[in-house]
């Protein structure tokens, strides 16, 4: 059986609470409070790289997206996670338990999009300062420029 076969039969054990995305291969949509139990699964069936966690902000529908990619060293393959959260309240599991990799890329999530990953061993600013207010790649950001950029002023 390969890989992405195997793959497939795991998540169909999670049939209640992971779907396959109509039209794409090897996308699912995930229930948020199923991930832990699905990325172990797919960890034990060969998954061993998460590749990258990213988010979208569909504000329109009042959610963000978090996307995992999982892939596998031997033969490529590539299995994509979708979960989706509230916006009013942006939390997700962290799977930093699972692949290391999370730590930094559940960092840069938290950064740009304010996605609180419950669990993270370390989740703090990693792209941004301390000091930076909001989260720009949340669709109704609004920045606000400082009068100095580098060397120069941008008023003059």
């Amino acid at each position: 059986m390969s890989d992405r076969a195997s793959a497939e039969q795991v998540l169909r054990r999670f049939a209640s609470v992971v779907q396959p995305v109509e039209g794409k291969t090897g996308v699912y949509d995930v229930r948020p409070e199923a991930l832990l139990a699905v990325c172990r699964a797919l960890l034990a069936a060969g998954f061993e790289y998460l590749s990258d966690i990213t988010a979208v902000d569909y504000i329109d529908r009042g959610v963000f997206r978090v996307i995992y990619q999982i892939g596998n060293y031997q033969n490529g393959d590539i299995i994509v996670l979708n979960a989706e959260i509230p916006r009013e309240k942006p939390a997700m599991v962290s799977v930093a338990g699972i692949w290391r990799a999370a730590d930094w890329l559940e960092r840069e999530v938290y950064d740009m999009f304010g996605i609180i990953f419950e669990g993270h061993p370390n989740l703090q600013r990693i792209l941004l300062w301390d000091g930076f207010e909001g989260w720009p790649l949340r669709k109704d950001f609004v920045h606000q420029p400082s009068p100095y950029q580098g060397r120069r002023r941008l008023d003059q």
